[in-house]
């Protein structure tokens, strides 16, 4: 069985904007086409016009743009710089099967994870010291008694999954679009469609891969 961990870790990546916001809230993180790193990310806090003077000063920041604005956040694409890229722990994460939830960057960047075993939570601690990157445990449990999280959805994942569901984007032909959707959620369509992605994968990876039979 699967576990779910909460951990933080001192990481200097999006430290320094961070002080000039409330917090950081990263949607998802991939790879651009030549390789670059990329956070989808939404920035809270009460000066919202500082937060590009922020991220240009931040030396684990190479590029961003605005992507959305609403009136109490606003959502950036960010790609890491080579030194944000020295610091990365999320390909370990990937190496391991281990599958970031949540992500949160505050005075720490706190994770909710799903970590298929415990030797590969070790595994991902040690690339953490190895980096000079703290490490510290919060909480961790076995999926199966985790409060609200069948399938391994966070709640967000969980109410955009539910809304596309009752609105007819699943159906063949569709019934709503991504647009609307988003309208609903008050969210972009790029930030909902990397939800909605999430989400599937956590529920195929509860649901088929966990029922597969084994050879």
């Amino acid at each position: 069985m699967a576990l779910i961990v909460e951990f933080e870790i001192q990481t200097p990546i999006l430290r320094r904007t961070v002080e000039s916001v409330s917090r950081i809230e990263i949607e998802e993180i991939y790879q651009s086409e030549t390789g670059q790193t990329k956070f989808i990310s939404w920035v809270y806090g009460e000066d919202l016009e500082a937060v590009p003077a922020a991220l240009a000063a931040d030396d684990t920041v190479g590029e961003f743009t605005l992507l959305e604005e609403p009136e109490d956040r606003r959502l950036y694409s960010v790609t890491l710089s080579a030194r944000g890229e020295d610091h990365l722990t999320y390909p370990t994460a990937a190496e391991y099967d281990i599958g970031y939830l949540e992500i949160t960057v505050t005075g720490a960047t706190r994770i909710r994870a799903r970590v298929p075993t415990r030797e590969a939570l070790f595994a991902y601690r040690d690339v953490c010291r190895e980096k000079e990157i703290s490490f510290r445990i919060k909480r961790i449990f076995d999926e199966s008694v985790a409060t609200g999280d069948r399938y391994g959805l966070t709640e967000r994942q969980r109410e955009a999954l539910l809304i596309a569901l009752e609105e007819g984007y699943f159906d063949v032909p569709r019934e709503t679009t991504l647009s609307a959707i988003a309208a609903k959620l008050e969210i972009s369509d790029q930030a909902l469609s990397a939800r909605l992605r999430r989400g599937q994968a956590n529920l195929l990876r509860n649901t088929v891969r966990e029922r597969a039979p084994t050879s």
